[in-house]
């Protein structure tokens, strides 16, 4: 049998890390040796790695189960077999892992370290290869001019309403990383991603209403929504702060494009403001500066979530439209 340290960082080089030092901890805490090398095998079905030398169907069965429920792999089940697949990536193993029913505060910790300690370098290096971020901003529907254009997969209500299905998961940084007291159980699962929080136990199911709520209660605390950035559908709905955030934090400290703004930009009625910088102070961007005592709108950094809105207390804010419904992909 292979050295336990090989088998644990040709699973990293599987996620596309082949040079971390911690994702093979990571594995360790996941899966034994044997297990290990059973996810190398991946893709593959039960019948096929039941197949393997000491193993069966029901045992395969019993240890990629263990497997599904702590978020390495998936499966698609069939009346000829199931078919099993490993993470495609860091950012799948870091959301799928995370929300492990009996996660440990080790396993939590080092999870921190690899979020503190590589994924900076790692994350940059990969968004500089991809032609558009996969996730995108939704701005907040009451922040909107009536005259603008709103779409339904840019609506939260309209998102949550059309599914078939919602469920709830804890937000895999702030669980980790928890760097502020922001709500930690805002992170809403749709159709089949929610489906799939429900049957590995990493959440539960809610109602719309309650889905609802907790998108109000995101945007009282002042977190951004995210979502995936396509126009035909979404599987998750996220809420996300500045300081613990996969992305945001990068962004705000390099400036790297890492998620594309909603197809609105805040806009200030000089009229109405009072200076009172309650929406400077709301921005993680820093978009909104004094300018002559006023609030000044900085058109590249302002990604129009709209979060800036609900704080000011003369009704200055508001979203303008300024993208073209095509900014967001097919």
């Amino acid at each position: 049998m292979a050295d336990p340290v090989s088998v644990y960082e040709r699973l990293a080089e599987r996620v596309q890390y082949p040079t971390s030092r911690l994702l093979p901890e990571i594995f360790r805490m996941l899966a034994d040796e044997e297990g290990a090398e059973l996810l190398l095998a991946l893709p593959a079905t039960d019948v096929e790695l039941g197949g393997r030398p000491g193993m069966t169907v029901p045992r395969i069965t019993e240890i990629m189960g263990d497997f599904y429920r702590k978020g390495l792999v998936f499966r698609s089940v069939k009346p000829e077999a199931t078919k099993y697949r490993f993470c495609r990536d860091v950012t799948q193993l870091h959301d799928a892992s995370i929300v492990w029913p009996d996660a440990t505060q080790p396993f939590y910790d080092l999870w921190k370290r690899f979020m503190a300690e590589e994924w900076p370098e790692y994350l940059l290096k990969v968004e500089a290869l991809k032609p558009r971020p996969f996730t995108r901003v939704i701005a907040v529907n009451r922040s909107i001019s009536a005259k603008s254009q709103v779409l339904a997969y840019e609506n939260c209500r309209e998102m949550i309403v059309g599914t078939d299905r919602v469920a709830v998961t804890k937000c895999t940084c702030r669980l980790t990383t928890h760097k502020c007291d922001r709500p930690l159980e805002v992170c809403l699962q749709l159709g089949k991603a929610a489906a799939y929080t429900i049957e590995r136990g990493s959440g539960r199911e809610i109602t719309k209403d309650e889905a609802l709520k907790i998108v109000r209660d995101a945007e009282e605390a002042g977190l951004v929504h995210v979502t995936m950035n396509k126009s035909g559908h979404t599987n998750f709905l996220c809420n996300c702060c500045g300081c613990c955030c996969m992305t945001m934090p990068l962004m705000i400290k390099h400036g790297v494009s890492m998620v594309d703004p909603s197809r609105f930009l805040a806009v200030v009625d000089a009229n109405l403001c009072t200076g009172c910088g309650a929406c400077e102070a709301r921005c993680y961007f820093g978009a909104i500066l004094g300018k002559d005592g006023l609030a000044a709108v900085d058109v590249v950094k302002c990604l129009g979530c709209g979060l800036c809105q609900p704080v000011c207390p003369s009704g200055a804010i508001s979203l303008e439209e300024i993208r073209e419904k095509g900014f967001i992909p097919d």
